[in-house]
């Protein structure tokens, strides 16, 4: 029901609908004659896991990098829909802020070539679109990959995050990932995020996730060496002065200490997987 509806979406832009194709990933769209849907979904196995819906956005513009590699590793897993629904240009640094009155949305493509809605307004705007203007019904909202980690008091101020939260306010669960500033490593956010998701997908499915905060995944830019491993830590309250958790020397040996919070595992070299309530108010 819900490609019928955003395929009466795309119509209703004046596109014609054509014939359905596989790419060579084994993802699958229905394409037309210049654009297809936003809808990219793998496989679905002959009998596994229930369908899964998943929004993804971005607050560095739907034809940044990070969001391509995020819709193409989620597409991957068997019987997951994608759908991308992204800020038209850099939204970086907007929390989650929205626009008053009527936001427009054209159709638009990620990096590769995915068809997705490109949204003039924030990141928040974007998941709004989604879900009150497309009539989308996501099981999860994920937003990423960003260029630069989003850790400590730079959760609040994170369009990232800010997209996930509105997921999250309106009844929807939200994952967000973030790499880092430095040739960013997307591909290992968006295993995080994956594996996050399939861990998790009978209670997505199910509707039984909590939406009082999400989850934010953050990898270190390792200048030497590679990520250590993922720890589950708290947000950091402040990034202390002289700190740099945005460029790690992974290669170097640690203390025994474990990490305290996500600032701290970056700077030791680890992934870190943090929860961040809804805030009573928006940013």
């Amino acid at each position: 029901m819900q490609h019928r509806r955003f395929a009466a979406w795309v119509l209703s832009l004046g596109i014609a609908m054509g014939a359905t194709a596989c790419s060579s990933s084994g993802t699958s769209a229905s394409k037309s004659t210049g654009t297809t849907t936003v809808h990219t979904t793998a496989p679905k196995p002959a009998s596994g896991p229930a369908p899964l819906v998943v929004v993804v956005t971005n607050d560095d513009g739907i034809a940044a990098p990070g969001i391509d590699e995020l819709a193409r590793a989620l597409a991957e897993v068997p019987g997951v829909t994608v759908d991308v629904v992204a800020p038209a240009t850099n939204q970086s640094g907007k929390g989650d802020n929205i626009t008053p009155g009527t936001v427009k949305h054209q159709a638009a493509k990620t990096k590769s070539g995915i068809e997705g809605v490109a949204v003039d307004g924030t990141p928040a705007d974007s998941v709004i679109v989604a879900i009150k203007d497309l009539k989308l019904k996501p099981d999860l909202v994920a937003s990423g990959i960003n260029l630069g980690q989003n850790v400590g008091p730079l959760t609040a101020i994170s369009g990232t995050v800010g997209a996930a939260l509105t997921g999250a306010r309106n009844g929807v669960p939200g994952v967000a990932g973030s790499a880092g500033l430095t040739d960013p490593d997307y591909a290992a956010a968006a295993k995080y995020v994956v594996a996050w998701v399939v861990k998790n997908r009978a209670a997505l499915a199910a509707h039984r996730m909590p939406t009082d905060g999400i989850v934010n995944f953050n990898v270190p830019g390792c200048t030497a060496g590679s990520i250590r491993g993922i720890v589950e830590v708290p947000t950091a309250k402040v990034i202390p002065t002289g700190a740099n958790p945005f460029a790690t020397d992974c290669s170097t040996p640690r203390s025994a200490a474990a990490p305290t919070d996500d600032v701290d595992a970056l700077i030791l070299g680890f992934a870190s997987q943090s929860t961040v309530a809804i805030a009573t108010t928006r940013n």
